[in-house]
């Protein structure tokens, strides 16, 4: 798509008239609204669309965290100028103003799908219209006019020879560009669209009815449009291999907001995946600004491994071989001995910046003989950078302090039944026994109740974060000074995951100060 056009479709999505108007939409009764979905084709690959037109308590959520992303009171009318300003650096038989050449024919919904993801991939926006005659006029006014026509079906496309994007009216919906993609969605409208698609109407039925904006694809139909140049053909097979016949299973998502956050939630599969919460993720020091629970590493270890098997590498099973040689442990006992484990990621300034991997193990005699064999090997490989650590309640352990291979040191070790591995000077100690736990963060305690049925699996502070770039430089990029009103809103980013009845669960939540 061209730049234009994907800012016609920008102005579509971002503008929820109920902000601007106070008007709503359909109550969601009666039977499933496929909305856009009725003008796109039933093998897209990708399916996205927005509400535009929010109703009762989605438009007052929306309309409160909107107000604290743009930092006004009045999110509508700041929208509102940022279209406008956008419509005026056009060329001047090509400005447009939200509310003469928008406004007045913008439906409920927009969508947008892909239907092909080779080059610069090819796709859609299909957007509702309220009057579709008006709706034509405004984005021929855009085009200024240098278009070809042509008919598809017994409908005019409008085609612009300087860069081959289409567009037309079709049925109540605008559809915009590329010529092919506009040309399938007339024939969609006219006979077999993913609205008609019983999975993709279950699909719209599960989700939740103030939804701000949906999600849909058919993994299996996804990967396989993904280009040979791109996902070679081993790694192919390993994913196909890794996710079996759910593959085939639509996946949906779905965003909605509360006046504190956005939410997204994806469901997809129809036999469920067990992904418990690592028990360590609150354990990590308070001040981290990055924390990534991994819950059974050893189990995910062992499917890894198997999957590496069956995919047919050449000399896999002599590696493993080697290692078991090398270890005096199995590959089974290796695995066996690894728990639940977490990431973490602290300090606001590169002098300051530490972290750990902490496994949580099931064997600590295996790993304790383990971590003595790799401290020997290192000695003897080192020029006197190693030395032991001393650890505050016991344990064993050692750091590498090789300025020339990392900025700070890299320090490994064990107490009980946690392993650590360490970046940065006393990484093992905090990580061990830190002065406050981030579970006693205010910050995270609330994340965390964002997604407490499924467990948070990922947290990150953005206020944080910001202090890292801008330490870094970053208030010397215009781009950043751009952005950092918006930025300065967002508070964590929080994901969890599980198992929703029979269907694998993701949910990922913004929170908005």
């Amino acid at each position: 798509m061209t730049p234009r056009l994907r800012t016609s479709l920008l102005a579509c999505l971002a503008v929820p008239a109920a902000i601007l108007a106070g008007c709503g939409g359909d109550d969601g009764g009666g039977d499933t609204d496929v909305g856009p979905a009725a003008a796109v084709p039933a093998d897209a690959l990708v399916y996205l669309d927005a509400t535009v037109k929010p109703t009762g308590a989605a438009a007052t959520d929306v309309q409160a965290a909107l107000a604290k992303v743009l930092d006004t009171n009045d999110p509508g009318a700041e929208i509102v100028s940022l279209i406008d300003q956008e419509g005026q650096q056009q060329p001047p038989n090509e400005r447009f103003t939200y509310a003469a050449d928008i406004e007045p024919w913008l439906g409920e919904q927009a969508g947008v799908f892909f239907s092909s993801l080779a080059g610069e991939g090819m796709g859609a926006a299909v957007v509702e219209t309220t009057d579709p005659a008006r709706a034509l006029e405004a984005t021929r006014k855009s085009e200024s006019g240098a278009t070809q026509t042509s008919d598809h079906g017994g409908t005019t496309v409008y085609t612009n020879p300087s860069d081959g994007d289409s567009f037309a009216t079709v049925a109540d919906f605008l559809v915009f560009g590329d010529t092919e993609a506009v040309n399938a969605a007339i024939d969609a409208n006219g006979g077999d669209s993913l609205g008609d698609n019983s999975d993709f109407r279950d699909a719209l039925d599960n989700l939740p009815g103030d939804r701000l904006g949906t999600f849909y694809t058919v993994p299996r139909t996804l990967i396989d449009a993904i280009p040979a140049d791109e996902l070679d053909q081993n790694s192919r097979a390993l994913l196909e291999q890794s996710a079996g016949e759910a593959l085939d299973q639509p996946v949906s998502g779905a965003l909605t907001a509360s006046a504190n956050s956005f939410n997204l939630e994806f469901t997809g599969g129809d036999s469920g995946v067990d992904t418990p919460e690592s028990a360590l993720v609150g354990d990590v020091p308070a001040d981290s600004w990055l924390a990534l629970g991994l819950g059974n590493l050893g189990d995910s270890a062992k499917r890894s491994l198997e999957q590496l098997r069956d995919s047919g590498i050449p000399n896999f099973e002599q590696g493993l071989a080697q290692v078991e040689q090398a270890t005096g442990a199995s590959i089974d006992e290796l695995t066996g001995a690894l728990g639940d484990a977490v990431v973490y990621v602290r300090g606001t300034t590169e002098p300051t910046l530490n972290g750990a991997l902490v496994v949580q193990v099931q064997d600590p005699e295996l790993t304790g003989r383990l971590l003595d064999q790799l401290q020997s090997l290192v000695q003897l490989g080192s020029q006197g950078g190693v030395r032991p650590l001393h650890l505050g309640g016991g344990g064993t352990g050692f750091q590498i302090n090789d300025p020339s291979q990392a900025p700070q040191p890299i320090e490994i070790a064990q107490q009980g039944d946690k392993l650590i591995i360490g970046y940065g000077a006393n990484s093992a100690a905090q990580s061990l026994a830190p002065t406050q736990k981030l579970s006693d963060s205010p910050a995270f305690s609330t994340a965390k109740g964002q997604v407490s049925d499924l467990g948070a699996d990922f947290f990150l502070d953005f206020p944080k974060v910001l202090q890292l770039a801008e330490s870094e430089g970053a208030k010397s990029d215009p781009d950043y000074v751009q952005a950092k009103p918006y930025l300065a809103a967002l508070t964590y980013l929080v994901t969890g995951s599980g198992t929703e009845g029979d269907q694998t669960e993701l949910k990922a939540v913004l929170g908005l100060e």
